[in-house]
């Protein structure tokens, strides 16, 4: 069932269609000389980008998702290139030189991606519109019992007392990435965290009567995600998932709007993640040594780093694909069996970031291999245009399966892991694709733990035969015990 756009959110469709197109116009004022073809393509990115914003960004889906969607293609595919190119246009940020007919061909691979995710998007949400609703009333899940929440508590304090220091020590000694590293930061010390988002939820959503002991279990998980989950462990790409994630959770009412969603998660791209790269990428550095014009400077230089390399990145794959010819799936493969060690398969293909950085360092300038891969990279690699299509059809069959799962109301942890994935998504729109599956892989996992944890039934006292099926039947029994919920 369709739902009546409210003004508010034309209103801001509006006014982020005029920026698209105030920055197209002063792209094309800039670089009206490149050539025809270079300006032909930037319009194609802005149309199909306005496509995007009007059929593809919906104020009732019940994620996110498609909004990270639109701000990924928006920001790292549209404005930061247009940026960068106006600043430098012979040389790409990733040090790539410019070729004004490649930079067309990415253009277009770029709008071709976005048009057909509106295409399937609008299409698989159609479909899901078209199924008759359940006869059934939603049923709302039980409250967890105060054992259960202790259990998980205690796991989340052992977890953290066994595994933080390794993960402190391996950053002080510079530790290379492992299976094992990933499944000690990326799952066993994101338990705290998918428990928080699960247990915030119930607590938010049930609608029970708030009571300090609840209080207390909460604000000591909040303290545990604190020291695992901070700008000394993680990267931005890491953190910015999560702690969106729980302001969403925490605060469902408030933004509840569409339009506040919205200026949340562009806020945090174009403000709140650059400033605090401070932290991240200096972990000597004191809140009390930054100042206001360091956060200023951080904020300019960002957009010419190569934290926005995205679109150059697909500039690359194009031109090795051109050179070399496609990949033909090796590096879907490799993606899809991250989890097998290289020293088991010999032939493993390295993450497709690290695969573009090996090029440019032999061709061009590049100094370092800690590259993004966009999907549309990943996607003209292995099959070309036609993986690009693909690659745009899975995002909005993921998109579509984010929505489902957020509106599933039998089970507490469906909408904190839609959140969560909703915008998760951004990291994986980024790639590399094999990294972004192992992370997305490991928080499934301690999401799947964490809900374990939480459904036992601790505490709770069975309710006779009689009585319990006299419930199933409807039927209010006149006695029996009633079960101890948390408290």
């Amino acid at each position: 069932m369709r739902t009546k756009a409210s003004p508010h959110f034309l209103s801001v469709k509006i006014l982020l269609a005029l920026l698209i197109v105030l920055m197209e116009i002063i792209f094309i004022n800039s670089l009206a000389s490149a050539g025809m073809e270079f300006v032909l393509s930037s319009a194609a990115v802005t149309i199909a980008l306005l496509i995007q914003l009007r059929f593809a960004v919906r104020p009732n889906a019940a994620s996110p998702a498609d909004m990270v969607v639109f701000i990924f293609d928006w920001l790292f595919l549209d404005l930061a290139p247009k940026v960068q190119l106006m600043s430098m246009p012979q040389r790409l940020i990733n040090t790539s030189t410019v070729a004004v007919d490649r930079v067309a061909l990415t253009n277009l691979m770029c709008a071709l991606f976005m048009v057909a995710f509106t295409l399937f998007y609008g299409f698989l949400t159609r479909r899901a519109e078209a199924r008759p609703a359940d006869a059934a009333p939603a049923s709302t899940p039980r409250e967890f019992a105060a054992g259960a929440v202790g259990l998980a508590l205690v796991v989340c304090l052992c977890v953290v007392a066994v595994a933080a220091p390794s993960a402190y020590a391996s950053i002080e000694n510079s530790v290379s990435a492992s299976p094992a590293s990933l499944i000690m930061k990326r799952c066993l010390l994101f338990l705290p965290s998918a428990t928080l988002l699960i247990l915030l939820h119930e607590t938010v959503r049930s609608g029970r009567k708030l009571l300090f002991s609840r209080v207390c279990v909460i604000l000591l998980l909040l303290l545990l995600v604190l020291i695992t989950e901070n700008t000394y462990t993680e990267k931005r790409n890491a953190l910015g998932p999560l702690y969106i994630a729980l302001l969403l959770v925490a605060f469902p009412n408030f933004f509840g709007s569409w339009a506040r969603r919205m200026w949340l998660l562009v806020g945090g791209m174009v403000l709140i993640f650059p400033a605090i790269t401070i932290f991240t990428h200096n972990h000597q550095q004191t809140l009390d040594a930054v100042s206001l014009s360091d956060v200023s400077d951080r904020l300019v230089d960002h957009y010419f780093s190569i934290n926005y390399d995205s679109w150059a990145n697909i500039y690359t794959a194009i031109e090795i694909a051109g050179a070399h010819g496609v990949q033909w799936g090796h590096q879907l493969l490799g993606s899809l069996l991250f989890f097998v060690p290289s020293s088991i398969w010999g032939g493993k293909p390295l993450a497709t970031g690290v695969f573009l950085g090996d090029y440019l360092i032999a061709n061009y300038s590049m100094w370092f291999t800690n590259l993004s891969a966009p999907l549309i990279a990943e996607g003209y690699l292995d099959f070309g245009f036609v993986g690009v299509v693909l690659y745009a059809g899975a995002v909005a069959f993921a998109v579509t399966v984010l929505n489902k799962v957020a509106l599933r109301s039998s089970k507490w942890v469906s909408l904190p892991l839609a959140i969560y994935g909703a915008v998760f998504l951004m990291i994986v729109l980024r790639g590399s694709l094999m990294i972004a599956l192992g992370f997305a892989s490991a928080a499934l996992l301690a999401f799947g733990v964490a809900s374990a944890l939480l459904s036992v039934k601790l505490g709770v006292r069975r309710m006779p035969k009689r009585a319990s099926a006299q419930r199933r039947a409807g039927v209010q029994p006149r006695t029996g015990a009633q079960p101890t919920m948390v408290s």
